[in-house]
């Protein structure tokens, strides 16, 4: 029998303001229920790889601690609130979790992501063996997929905070494509790359990332003006920026 295999990219959203608000500590809800669609039937994850950027300092500090990732055939039964400590529910409708140990991260070189690739299980239990997962039969994916659901809870402490924050007058009154932002001695490429989507800590949406011109000050150019006016619905010079998906997860599946 041949194999085939499936690979998914999941890019949970983490709202700029819990970002904001301070950093996670074990077990914290990371992200709530990501709807993932994957080819129907029962398949094995037989991989699965975790990026995580860093906190927003100058340095920058690498996040490289534990990260429990859920699977679940529904989305019915909350986590909990992110930022919180996970409630603690009965659900039936969970199919599995893997584990990413603070160890696995191969190196501490890669400051402005890490990376981790799920381990198998050792002696101890730490770690993750692959996984079969049956998805429900889902009347609203795509034909010839099904939905999973994945949910992430700390199992160790992440920090996001940063001091990347505009210094640039003119977004308050005037739509801009390129964002001057303060320094502060750090290099703004260590923290954003093409494609990330920013929003200020007030959860306002800045723009998608097209390039950044240098180190300290940029400018980030984004792929469309912001709206610029000034108000309550629109960034703000001295606002401080995220990336609102700072951890992504690969997965790879065998059918």
């Amino acid at each position: 029998m041949n194999s085939k295999y499936f690979s998914v990219e999941v890019k949970p959203t983490i709202a700029a303001s819990k970002q904001h608000a301070g950093g996670f500590t074990a077990g914290n809800v990371m992200f709530d229920w990501v709807a993932v669609q994957v080819p129907r039937g029962t398949a094995c994850l037989r991989s699965a790889t975790l990026l995580v950027r860093p906190k927003g300092d100058a340095s920058p500090t690498a996040n490289q601690s534990d990260l429990n990732v859920v699977f679940a055939k529904s989305s019915d039964t909350s986590l909990g609130t992110v930022g919180s400590s996970l409630d603690h529910r009965p659900n039936n409708d969970f199919l599995g979790v893997i584990q990413f140990p603070g160890g696995s991260y191969p190196s501490s070189a890669y400051q402005s992501t890490a990376v981790a690739t799920m381990p198998a299980a050792d002696d101890s239990g730490s770690g993750s063996a692959p996984i079969v997962l049956t998805p429900a039969n889902n009347s609203d994916s795509h034909a010839g997929f099904d939905t999973i659901y994945v949910g992430g809870v700390a199992g160790g402490s992440f920090d996001f905070r940063s001091i990347n924050v505009i210094n640039d007058g003119d977004i308050n009154s005037t739509a801009v494509t390129a964002v001057v932002m303060t320094g502060s001695g750090m290099d703004v490429r260590e923290h954003f790359a093409v494609g990330d989507v920013l929003h200020a800590q007030d959860d306002i949406l800045l723009g998608t990332v097209a390039s950044i011109d240098a180190a300290t000050t940029g400018p980030i150019n984004l792929t469309a003006a912001t709206s610029g006016a000034g108000d309550a619905t629109t960034v703000a010079n001295g606002d401080t920026i995220y990336n609102i998906h700072p951890i992504r997860l690969i997965l790879g599946f065998e059918y």
